[in-house]
């Protein structure tokens, strides 16, 4: 009897332990390019979510694109069987991404070309329409935890484009596999595009034939090292490239409620020092990959103004029933907050 109690005290005390030292780890892929300030800035966040919580709730930032990119990524978003948890919790998508996952969010909406002229118009619009673009990724079983901008779009290109008739004579990838609505909006538009998985791109860009450009933010252009085959960078931001950071409700929930309201102050305070930097971080990879040899051509104002009234008049194809990449009755609400607050 005495050995029994002893067996059952043990048992009792190793449960305390075990509890104790229970733990929740919340995988999260993610498209930040590996030891970017990005990545860092995923770093600091997990450690101050285990701070918080006094160790109980961690963070794992993986690459997406050890997961088949973005698609695989969606996929490891659901279980793989009834009852079963996903493989991961979470994601931090491209606009790319979040729109292939939730269309219904409209957030490539805010990718139409031209549509802002500075960060300050994206961060009212953002205040403005958040609540708005997070309820059908809520209703769809996920917590927002932000929307934020990582850096705006510039094209790189094989020979030097000055104007849209410089563009209009390369081969372009402007979302391929992942989005062909995109392609098909720039194709309309007048522009040669083709369709190359992400991990075809730089063998495409190196073959006769391939690809001659692609848009995208300075970081990715220097990571990828895209920059060392199209060798011209077009100095015209084009776009805000969003990304949406989302975990499932399911592991929400099992964080406890009072470490809720100082994790989402977290992510606010990294998404703030974000956006602060990611203006700094542009022009520091644009001037990486000019110091790795590539030109970059800063158009005056008048070659601006061209720029400008060619995506003003071709945006109504990014809301074309054909080639529904955005939402017009989004745009349009969009475009009339932001004539209304540059007139304040």
């Amino acid at each position: 009897m005495k050995n029994i109690k002893k067996i059952a005290v043990a048992l009792f005390a190793l449960g305390l332990a075990g509890a104790a030292s229970a733990k929740t780890i919340i995988k999260v892929a993610s498209v930040a390019p590996a030891r970017s300030s990005w990545d860092v800035d995923q770093r600091t966040i997990s450690a101050d979510w285990a701070r918080i919580t006094g160790g109980e709730v961690e963070l794992q930032f993986m690459n997406s694109d050890s997961m088949g990119g973005e698609g695989g990524v969606i996929k490891k978003l659901n279980s793989v069987r009834p009852g079963q948890k996903p493989p991961i919790g979470g994601a931090v998508f491209t606009s790319l991404g979040i729109d292939s996952f939730c269309p219904d969010s409209h957030i490539m909406t805010l990718c139409v070309p031209l549509m802002f002229k500075n960060q300050d118009e994206v961060n009212a619009v953002l205040d403005e329409f958040t609540p708005e673009m997070q309820k059908p990724l809520e209703e769809k079983g996920y917590i927002v935890l932000g929307f934020f901008n990582i850096g705006w779009c510039y094209f790189f290109t094989k020979s030097q484009v000055k104007t849209p008739s410089d563009l209009k004579k390369q081969r372009l990838t402007v979302g391929g596999n992942t989005s062909p609505l995109l392609a098909n909006a720039f194709k309309a538009a007048g522009y040669l595009t083709m369709d190359v998985p992400a991990d075809k791109l730089l063998q495409s860009m190196k073959s006769p034939g391939g690809v001659e450009g692609v848009f995208t933010i300075p970081m990715y252009g220097y990571a990828a090292q895209y920059y060392k085959t199209l060798t011209n960078i077009l100095n015209v931001p084009l776009c805000p490239v969003m990304v949406t950071f989302v975990i499932s409700k399911a592991e929400w929930d099992a964080i406890p409620d009072k470490f809720k309201p100082e994790l989402m102050q977290s992510i606010k305070k990294a998404e703030r020092k974000f956006i602060e930097a990611q203006q700094k971080n542009d022009i520091e990879y644009m001037k990486r990959c000019e110091n790795g040899g590539a030109a970059v051509y800063t158009p005056d104002a008048a070659g601006v103004k061209i720029w400008n009234d060619e995506f003003a008049d071709k945006a109504r194809y990014m809301y074309d029933p054909k080639t529904p990449v955005a939402d017009k009755d989004f745009y349009e609400r969009i475009t009339a907050f932001l004539s209304k607050f540059r007139g304040n």
